[in-house]
């Protein structure tokens, strides 16, 4: 069954949590715990993003099986970026190209919309190598380490990698 890319909207945010607590229940598949992933959550960056940023979603058969969602930060210094970029795809779904199309729609966008935005930023855990060579394929460089960002556990700390696409049409007009 196919799948259609949309710009997600506030009437979504039902679906789109169900999705997300999918995803926080498997190893790895964002950086939030299960018990972080509620309405508010979801509301607040769907808000953001449709609000100064890009949200879109990953639609099959009436269900949310994929979103993708950055925004700019309310500091002026930092109008020329979109940033807490976060992809999820249903766990049941991946591997059918649902996160690349996501990705590459949202790019694209930006390089034809978004002629304001010079950079995307990311974080990645350091040691999710297919995670990473996943962006570096998109055009993401690895900007480095920062040691220790993640707390897992009481002594216990992931590295997560900072990642950035830049865009090759920025003009800085918005």
């Amino acid at each position: 069954m196919e799948f259609k890319i949309n710009r997600a909207d506030a009437t979504l945010a039902s679906k789109m949590l169900s999705l997300y607590q999918k995803v926080a229940q498997i190893p790895d598949g964002i950086i939030r715990h299960p018990h972080e992933i509620n309405l508010e959550y979801i509301e607040g960056f769907l808000q953001k993003s449709i609000k100064q940023g890009l949200a879109l979603v990953a639609v099959k058969e009436d269900q949310v099986v994929g979103e993708i969602h950055a925004y700019t930060p309310d500091i002026y210094a930092f109008q020329h970026m979109l940033t807490d970029l976060t992809i999820v795809v249903d766990p049941q779904q991946q591997g059918q190209g649902i996160g690349r199309k996501l990705f590459e729609t949202f790019l694209t966008t930006v390089k034809k919309e978004y002629l304001y935005i010079l950079r995307i930023e990311l974080y990645v855990r350091e040691h999710n190598h297919r995670n990473v060579k996943f962006y570096e394929g998109l055009g993401f460089q690895n900007e480095g380490q920062q040691a220790n960002k993640i707390f897992k556990s009481a002594g216990t700390f992931e590295t997560p990698l900072h990642m950035a696409w830049f865009n090759p049409n920025y003009t800085g007009n918005k």
